[in-house]
């Protein structure tokens, strides 16, 4: 039985609807802009939702480019 972390998955299912995408396109699809003094979570986890999707087998990320790999 595998146990994974807990994953972020509407980032995930964006980046598989792309296949493949640039991490400065992922950022402007993905990421709201906030009037000034809001902070949302999903900007703020971004790079770390990225970082464990990576790590747990999902996407792989070489330079910018971010490439889905499974679900």
């Amino acid at each position: 039985m595998r146990v994974s972390k807990v994953c972020n998955f509407s980032l995930l299912k964006t980046i598989a609807q792309k296949g493949e995408i640039t991490y400065t396109e992922l950022k402007g699809i993905y990421c709201e802009p906030t009037p000034r003094g809001v902070i949302l979570a999903k900007n703020v986890m971004f790079d770390s939702d990225l970082e464990l999707l990576a790590s747990e087998g999902y996407i792989q990320i070489t330079d910018d480019v971010i490439k889905f790999i499974r679900f």
